[in-house]
């Protein structure tokens, strides 16, 4: 009789264990199946702008954020900015939780197209925001477009300092902007200062197609004796003739991306791609958490770097003494491809 009881008793205990132990499974279950999938979409106009979400997509991970409940979906116009447009609506149509965007085209197309659906842009690395009206305000935006200044305009003076005091016989520079997508008067303040000091000329041309920008840096070469590339498009596509024309005519320049001295520019002045998409990740953390993008102001580039091609430097007869050079960050040792 004792072992009959014990023998049920045992059996009791087992089936508690396993009741307990298939609860805890479907509770588990559950909570796995509820836990949110966000949705990403990404919107660019090259494959080199996606260096920044690169950045985004892996500072995002230490916000518990990764593939695991993560999905991103890239929309790439491939340079064709007429597309962007559609593009953005694809990502509204697949119900992205947040849309992030990699340039002034990509976040007007954007917030074209989700001005009413109350869906977050964060951009990377995008200025002028307030002057091109994408925002309100760089503190209050007013709607529902935030993200990471490159502060191209603020950095201009600088570009125009680090030029001469990489090569000091810098007096003339000629200034190549794109004023279909960017206004030269904010930045205008900056450079003519940088110039005033530094006793510098400036060369002020607007060019708007790839034969004008090509025909200025051809025509110019002789009376010039730097050139300063301004954000645009219109240059990241042409980088390898302006390149090639500086390289021949014997004239350093200096860009505002850091992929321009991997190509062979010069230098660069201001926030790497990368960078700005580690940072831009905290925006979209804190956005798909809950927080209204309305009220996180605009941020600015966390870290500035100076970047210096020493083989380009060679080829232009500049003497680099890298020792002697601490303001430099990063010297590139890269051909022009």
């Amino acid at each position: 009789m004792r072992k009959k009881v014990v023998s049920i008793c045992l059996l009791i205990v087992i089936a508690t264990i396993l009741i307990l132990y298939y609860s805890t499974y479907l509770q588990t279950n559950a909570e796995v199946k509820q836990q949110k999938v966000y949705k990403i979409g990404i919107l660019t106009t090259t494959e080199e702008r996606l260096v920044k979400t690169d950045g985004m997509i892996e500072g995002l991970k230490q916000y518990g954020l990764s593939d695991d409940n993560v999905d991103f979906i890239i929309k790439n116009s491939y340079k064709d900015i007429d597309m962007l447009e559609d593009l953005a609506q694809e990502l509204v149509d697949d119900e992205v939780d947040i849309i992030v965007t990699t340039g002034t085209a990509e976040t007007t197309a954007a917030k074209k197209v989700t001005n009413e659906k109350n869906i977050p842009v964060v951009f990377i690395g995008v200025g002028c925001t307030v002057e091109l009206g994408l925002v309100e305000d760089s503190i209050s935006t007013g709607c529902n477009i935030t993200g990471v200044d490159s502060h191209y305009v603020q950095l201009s003076g600088k570009r125009i300092e680090f030029l001469k005091r990489l090569v000091p016989s810098t007096e003339k520079v000629l200034v190549l902007y794109n004023p279909n997508t960017t206004p030269f008067g904010p930045s205008s303040v900056f450079l003519y200062e940088a110039a005033e000091k530094f006793n510098i000329e400036l060369d002020i041309t607007p060019v708007t197609t790839s034969k004008e920008v090509i025909d200025a840096l051809n025509q110019k070469s002789n009376d010039v004796d730097g050139v300063m590339i301004m954000c645009s498009l219109l240059f990241e596509s042409n980088i390898d003739s302006i390149t090639e024309i500086t390289l021949e005519k014997q004239i350093p320049a200096i860009g505002v991306l850091d992929r321009h001295v991997e190509e062979g520019v010069l230098a660069f002045y201001g926030s790497t791609s990368y960078n700005e998409g580690v940072q831009a990740s905290r925006i979209v953390a804190n956005i798909l958490k809950g927080q209204d993008p309305q009220i996180i102001p605009i941020e600015s580039p966390e870290q500035l770097e100076l970047h210096v091609n020493v083989n380009t430097a060679e080829k232009l007869g500049i003497d680099i003494e890298t020792l002697k050079m601490p303001f430099v960050d990063q010297f590139v040792y890269s051909e022009k491809r």
